[in-house]
């Protein structure tokens, strides 16, 4: 008996050690953070081109396109100290491919410094500040933004989010096309949005590199604290519709999870 409660003994010491390695180590140094994007529609993957998916709005879509822009990344502690990922690093494509376009959904957050995050906060699209300071500023983003079919022309500025597909109502037997094109304008219409979601601890250390699996549900765009219909309206570059969505979108990302690697 003695053996046996000696060993639960041990176990438990061992476990409990394992524990607080992770979580007193000092945390020195620094890491890089992955977020993966698990695009999705409703409970679904998102396949495109060859999916039909229903939407709340009793309207079948086939998704064809899928991009977005996300910037303005920030990492926040349990204790709320805010790490800002450098501005002008901080903009990235996220895209499920398709055509000519190369799939892109992970991005990489290099020299993070080690802390305990438990909430990220990122942009959806370019803000005014970035918008405004030029072309020639940020004209490698701008060209990467063009491959992606994700630009007007520059004083129309950049496309945030599209989705494009196509779709029928619940009686039609034919399929027409969408497009939702949903951005700011220039510097006169302002739809660039911010989330704070939050998450399990994501440890940084020197030792320590988290990788974030965000999923992101494309169905929220039509189909969320605003309903709108493609039957009334399939083609949506601004205006009032345009805003509905950019609120709606706010909702469509969670992040499922957090793990980690020994990663130096």
């Amino acid at each position: 008996m003695k053996k046996i409660l000696a060993f639960i003994a041990l176990a438990i010491a061992f476990t409990s050690c394992s524990d607080d390695e992770m979580i007193n180590d000092k945390l020195e140094g620094e890491n890089e953070v992955v977020i993966e994007f698990d695009n999705g529609f409703a409970e679904d993957k998102l396949l495109l081109g060859t999916s039909t998916y229903t939407n709340g709005n009793g309207e079948t879509l086939t998704i064809n396109s899928f991009d977005y822009i996300v910037s303005n990344f920030v990492l926040i502690t349990e204790e709320g100290e805010e790490y800002v990922y450098p501005k002008e690093k901080s903009y990235f494509i996220i895209s499920e491919g398709g055509g000519d376009k190369v799939k892109k959904v992970q991005i990489s957050l290099k020299e993070v410094p080690a802390g305990k995050y438990t909430q990220i906060k990122f942009g959806i699209g370019i803000d005014q500040e970035r918008f405004k300071e030029g072309q020639a500023v940020q004209q490698d983003f701008w060209t990467l933004a063009e491959s992606y079919n994700l630009t007007w022309n520059w004083q129309a500025g950049y496309k945030f989010v599209v989705l494009e597909g196509n779709y029928k109502e619940a009686a039609a037997v034919d399929e027409n096309p969408f497009m939702l094109h949903i951005a700011s304008r220039g510097t006169t219409v302002d739809l660039y949005k911010e989330v704070v979601l939050p998450m399990d601890v994501a440890i940084v250390s020197k030792e320590q590199s988290p990788q974030l699996h965000i999923k992101v549900d494309a169905n929220t765009m039509l189909d969320g604290v605003s309903k709108v219909k493609l039957s009334e309206g399939a083609t949506i570059m601004g205006g009032d519709k345009a805003s509905l969505i950019a609120e709606n979108y706010t909702n469509m990302f969670m992040v499922h999870h957090v793990h980690h690697t020994n990663h130096h």
